[in-house]
């Protein structure tokens, strides 16, 4: 355990990097320990409201409520860091345990342990505050297959049954456990008896769980993947599962060599399986691991059980038996890594005790790796400070996914940095995506681009800045088509009409800018009209809108948009704006603002601002102000 928090003591401040802001910041469920928000977590998904994934993880939306509201850690990292490395020193503590159990070796089960409490692929589950899932499913399987192995009296049935509630109601691949139980029992055991009221014992909780994620599923939308989250999910079967197995393959290196690690392994870092020379190497290294294992089963069944554990608890994530939101994650190596490294180290273990190899050097090579490990941990724990960091270290190890490269434009333009470099990883990531047809690709990276170009293009000047914003107004019109694509295969596979999403408004907005900004304002009077009917609450549109307007010397109607963005907003920003334009002539009579108790306000007793004030409430819809300006009926 001191070996552990020494290589995780770096990660105790590390922020909300990627999806831990989403699910620990932006769940209303999690802000307040009331019986409403523990209803609203078990009788919705995991990503609820915010999406569906198919996920039904309550316990684990439980412990970030019991962090965020009971123990009052909000948006201060060091708790949920703190509750992440308890379970998984609890979890070393029980692959200590299980392996003292299962060898009665005390250096053995030692061994084990520390080598794999210091794995740095487990960073992501320990170090990523949401990993938090897999710690508590691990703990789930580990405690129940040792209460399984102590089963001789009821009490350790129940506590069987318990674990097993643990582990599936915090993710669903802890449904391994009778599995397991299966597997020891065949391999190791033979005890038929035991087995049988094992697996009773997991029935239970696992049915309970199965049935509530079902109603809770079922009136929920259907679960939408990317093809870019998992292009496994878009080939052919034979395709898929070649794939599939491919990235066992890389699974197997990580755990040797966990050099080079990344949190996102989309589109297009692994391409889907043609034969290339990579392929044809990966599969012969599982061939490989499947005569290992085979040879285990005559010479060294602890071993070949070992494997067993690492394969049947990869296979629910593997997308061999099922497409799932992933195509690859270090995050599910957490439980597997348990069983590769128990069984390197039995075979190297009864391969030492054949040769003339001291015990001291063992225990010196032990320690060598252990420290090798424990300093990729702790410096792998410094990608996971925050998503600058995370993009930076991404765009490195994972050059050919585009999210990194997406990442790191957006952390670029929202920290005020290079435009010219955010523009440049803007390209990288729609270059990736480019081969895509529209259907299958994302309007998000599109968008961003257009934004890096347009800002590019307002640090140069002439004929350099009319062709980044000619570049900014040809990506925006890209993510447009792409939305529409998107929905409209969406719309054919539901038998739906779904209205637009935000990131259609989005692509409307920065259409508006780069046309406003070639001096088009017909056009982005258009454009900016249609980002309005799809996101009515955005306050920038309406200054888009207003701007648009002007240009058109259409001062009113630049008024009306303001009065209305300002109705349907509440922006002041645009209550300023508003008296700003009246200031600047638009008010011929000169009458529109007047001294306030606060400052300068709007005189709705002037003609043209009472005027735009009843139309801009028309537009907005808020008739429940019509009466407070005395505006006639519409």
């Amino acid at each position: 355990m001191l070996a552990a928090l020494a290589a995780f003591s770096n990660s105790f401040s590390a922020g909300f990097a990627l999806d831990n802001r989403t699910l620990l910041l932006d769940d209303a469920r999690i802000q307040s320990a009331t019986a409403e928000n523990v209803s609203l977590i078990l009788h919705h998904s995991y990503w609820w409201p915010h999406g569906e994934s198919g996920l039904y993880r309550p316990l684990t939306t439980l412990s970030y409520l019991f962090n965020y509201a009971v123990l009052g850690n909000s948006n201060h990292p060091a708790g949920y860091h703190w509750i992440n490395f308890f379970l998984h020193a609890a979890n070393v503590l029980l692959v200590f345990a299980l392996l003292l159990r299962l060898t009665s070796s005390l250096p053995t089960a030692f061994c084990i342990a520390l080598l794999w409490g210091l794995h740095p692929a487990l960073t992501e589950s320990v170090t990523n505050m949401i990993g938090r899932a897999d710690l508590l499913a691990g703990f789930g399987v580990l405690a129940g297959l040792l209460c399984y192995l102590r089963s001789k009296s009821a009490a350790w049935r129940i506590a069987l049954a318990g674990a097993t509630a643990i582990g599936v109601f915090s993710k669903e691949s802890a449904v391994v456990l009778p599995g397991l139980l299966v597997l020891y029992e065949i391999v190791c055991g033979r005890n038929w008896r035991r087995m049988i009221y094992g697996c009773a014992a997991t029935a239970l909780p696992i049915a309970i769980m199965l049935w509530q994620r079902h109603a809770v599923l079922s009136a929920a939308m259907p679960a939408e993947f990317p093809f870019t989250d998992n292009p496994i999910a878009g080939a052919g079967f034979w395709i898929g599962r070649l794939t599939a197995i491919e990235i066992l393959a890389r699974y197997l290196w990580i755990a040797l060599w966990p050099m080079r690690l990344s949190a996102d392994y989309s589109y297009a870092q692994i391409p889907l399986a043609r034969g290339s020379a990579e392929d044809w190497l990966c599969w012969i290294a599982i061939a490989c691991a499947i005569a290992l294992s085979v040879f285990l089963w005559r010479r060294n069944r602890l071993a070949f059980f070992f494997s067993g554990f690492a394969f049947l608890n990869l296979l629910p994530s593997s997308n061999l038996l099922f497409p799932i939101g992933a195509m690859m994650a270090e995050r599910f190596l957490y439980l597997p890594l348990v069983g590769l490294i128990a069984a390197a180290v039995l075979v190297i273990q009864a391969a030492a005790a054949r040769s003339p190899l001291p015990s001291p050097a063992l225990a010196i090579c032990v320690a060598l790796i252990a420290a090798l490990l424990g300093a990729r941990t702790w410096i792998r724990n410094l990608d996971w400070a925050d998503d600058m960091t995370m993009a930076t270290a991404g765009v490195q190890t994972s050059p050919r996914t585009f999210k990194f490269h997406r990442l790191l434009a957006a952390k670029l333009i929202e920290s005020h940095g290079s435009v010219d470099r955010a523009a440049a990883e803007a390209d990288r990531a729609i270059e990736i995506l480019a081969p895509l047809p529209d259907e299958l690709d994302l309007p998000a990276p599109w968008t961003l681009a257009s934004v890096c170009h347009r800002m590019k293009g307002d640090s140069l000047a002439g004929n350099d800045a009319k062709r980044e914003y000619e570049q900014a107004a040809k990506l925006a019109l890209r993510s447009i088509a792409i939305n529409d694509a998107s929905r409209a295969k969406y719309n054919r596979e539901h038998g739906a009409q779904t209205p637009a999403p935000a990131s259609q408004a989005e692509a409307y907005r920065a259409l508006a800018s780069a046309y406003l900004h070639l001096n088009r304002p017909a056009d982005a009077l258009q454009a900016a009209n249609q980002a309005r009917n799809i996101d009515p609450g955005n306050a920038g549109v309406y200054e888009q809108l207003a701007d648009s307007y002007l240009r058109l010397d259409r001062g009113e109607d630049a008024a009306i948009a303001l009065a209305q963005g300002l109705f349907a907003t509440g922006s002041q920003n645009l209550r300023a704006v508003l008296m700003k334009l009246y200031q600047s002539g638009v008010d011929e009579q000169g009458c529109a603002i007047v001294p306030g108790p606060r400052g300068p306000a709007l005189n709705p007793s002037c003609d043209i601002v009472h005027r735009d004030l009843c139309e801009a409430i028309a537009r907005a819809g808020r008739s429940d102000l019509r009466g407070q300006i005395s505006c006639p009926a519409k």
